[in-house]
């Protein structure tokens, strides 16, 4: 989940040392930026600020935070702003092409400022890495978002945000393992759900975590990582998933994580080469990108 909102209330209260000064100053109710400053107490796990007769006193979590997070957020009012000066002349209707999962779970502030922030309506494209970026070259997608590197010669990008891997199983089997160290000898006794035959995920964790393939019996297949992760909740062998798609059922036990994080993947904003000419397209590049990282920063 992105906590954006809540990072800008934390930004100015920290600045203000007052929730009353804060709150008017960024257009909101006390109680409204309270309730944000809670939100991302309960995240950092740690009180921010402590109340006194005049205002609040940041903690030293809250300066180390603020440290940390305050110029990115500075970073992305700038772009907002100089965005929206120029969004009166964008118009008109925007095909985007993505990843099911990274569009469902990540992508929603994206898109959602995309649409507050222009005169335009949306086309959202689900596809693999050959249909996202064959709908590039064919122009029924005029940006996309994906997670495999783009063929330079064929268009620009940059990187939008960033997942880990983790290996995950269900939970009645991953219960009886997780205590002892993994490793591709192990999981070789036990099935493995997957994209496809050539076990993409699956096949780079073990490369890079235990550099060796993996042996394990493909017991299912299926080319949406989401049923994936509902079928190894349900009790099915285990998998390799981004992190943004298995992070919360981690935390609810519903799936176990085993051995150790796996390498970090880049999520890339593609378009066309040449396509930046038109004021569209440019523009929901601009607004995209503006909001980086979601997936990156919510670790």
């Amino acid at each position: 989940m992105s906590h954006l909102t809540q990072l800008k209330t934390f930004v100015e209260v920290y600045r203000c040392s007052n929730i009353t000064k804060a709150a008017a100053n960024l257009g909101m109710s006390q109680p409204a930026v309270t309730a944000h400053i809670q939100t991302m107490e309960s995240v950092v796990g740690k009180p921010l600020f402590e109340r006194q007769a005049r205002g609040v006193k940041p903690t030293p979590t809250a300066h180390d935070l603020a440290l940390q997070v305050s110029s990115h957020i500075d970073i992305l009012e700038q772009k907002i702003t100089s965005i929206r000066a120029r969004s009166d002349a964008v118009y008109g209707t925007l095909n985007i092409a993505g990843p099911a999962e990274y569009l469902s779970l990540v992508s929603g502030p994206q898109i959602a400022n995309l649409l507050q922030a222009g005169n335009i309506n949306v086309v959202l494209h689900i596809g693999n890495k050959v249909n996202i970026f064959e709908s590039l070259v064919n122009e029924t997608a005029d940006i996309a978002i994906a997670a495999s590197a783009p063929d330079p010669t064929l268009f620009d990008y940059e990187v939008l945000d960033k997942e880990q891997l983790c290996l995950v199983m269900n939970r009645l089997e991953g219960r009886e393992i997780q205590d002892i160290d993994i490793s591709a000898e192990l999981l070789a006794n036990y099935h493995v759900v997957t994209y496809d035959q050539d076990l993409p995920l699956i096949r780079q964790y073990f490369d890079r975590v235990f550099n060796t393939r993996c042996s394990s019996n493909v017991i299912a297949i299926c080319p949406d990582i989401r049923a994936i992760a509902s079928l190894i909740r349900a009790g099915i062998g285990y998998s390799v998933l981004p992190d943004y798609l298995c992070r919360d059922h981690i935390k609810t036990g519903e799936l176990i994580q085993l051995g150790p994080i796996g390498p970090e993947n880049n999520i890339y904003l593609v378009w066309k080469k040449g396509a930046l000419k038109h004021p569209r397209i440019a523009f929901a590049k601009d607004v995209i990108s503006a909001f980086a990282n979601l997936n990156y920063l919510s670790n």
